[in-house]
């Protein structure tokens, strides 16, 4: 059977060079970053390497369509029930657990710690100690225990922080010391020194933490988003930060990215933004991953890493 592969993406040319002389010679590729560049062959694509956003408004015109890995982890653009779902998908896990893990650890040490303060000073020549504290003996609720939430609760244990979990079933995993459900979660907010959301975007899931939440956390924790934006009502988190309900806020995704200028956000003292970077999708590592999948496809055997649309997960 011969197959045409669309790969639509930013950076298709680069993974079109990671994949020369790796496929099997009867699959065609179709390398782009725009889709309407191969409008005429769209009815013979059967296989796609892309991101979520670009081919979403695609996807009614690829009837043969069989199988499509995601080049994000995040496929929220692919969620819409007025889309088609008549392809197998799978996503990007196990890649960003040490990107998230740096990108939390460092913020975190960055705020107990103090080195802006003492960039401050450095620029005044000002020689003073500041008190800090140490991360020992803190804890961490993480809301989301899939491979990104268990790899940086890993992570945090190595600092000898408490590591608490929440899932949609309380189901326990080795590397937390204890998980609950979501039903559980004011309960546990009150525990925090600091609230990491790794939550995949599902209806259970939007807008989970507003300012209700935000009222149930001391006022000295810290609260950091590497999950999705939909699950944070932004208007409650600048109100929650601008009354000092919780100490710092530092977010990497929004409801609507960029964030809009008109955002209260940006003026608050008290949050760090990131433009959705704090784990980026390396071309060679979702290159192998494709290549893994491609063979099992074509072996007839499961996928890794497939995706429930109506789950978000």
């Amino acid at each position: 059977m011969t197959n045409t592969l669309l790969i639509l993406s930013k950076d298709a040319e680069v993974y079109q060079q990671l994949l020369s002389g790796r496929l099997p010679p009867d699959i065609h590729v179709l390398a782009t970053d725009n889709i309407e560049s191969v409008i005429e062959m769209q009815q013979q694509i059967t296989l796609a390497l892309a991101e979520p956003a670009l081919i979403a408004p695609a996807l009614t015109k690829l009837p043969h369509l069989i199988w499509l890995q995601s080049t994000f982890a995040g496929v929220d653009a692919l969620q819409d029930n007025s889309l088609p779902r008549h392809y197998q998908l799978t996503g990007v896990k196990d890649i960003f657990g040490p990107l998230i893990s740096e990108y939390v650890m460092g913020h975190w040490l960055a705020l107990l710690r103090q080195f802006s303060l003492y960039q401050a000073q450095q620029r005044q020549q000002i020689w003073q100690a500041q008190p800090y504290v140490s991360l020992q003996g803190k804890t961490m609720v993480i809301t989301g225990t899939g491979s990104i939430g268990r790899y940086l609760a890993k992570t945090a244990n190595n600092f000898g922080v408490k590591v608490l979990g929440i899932n949609t079933s309380g189901k326990q995993w080795e590397e937390f010391d204890h998980c609950y459900t979501i039903a559980q979660l004011n309960t546990v907010l009150a525990q925090a020194d600091i609230v990491v959301n790794a939550l995949p975007a599902t209806a259970k899931t939007q807008q989970l933490f507003n300012l209700d939440r935000f009222k149930q956390m001391a006022n000295h924790a810290m609260f950091i988003n590497i999950g999705r934006g939909s699950a944070v009502n932004e208007e409650h988190l600048h109100q929650a930060l601008a009354q000092r309900m919780i100490h710092h806020a530092v977010c990497d995704v929004f409801n609507v990215e960029p964030l809009p200028t008109e955002s209260a956000l940006w003026q608050n003292p008290h949050i760090t933004i990131t433009p959705h970077n704090a784990a980026v999708s390396f071309p060679d590592q979702i290159a192998e991953i494709f290549l893994t999948n491609l063979s099992l496809l074509l072996s007839h055997k499961p996928l890794k890493y497939p995706l429930d649309l109506t789950k978000g997960y």
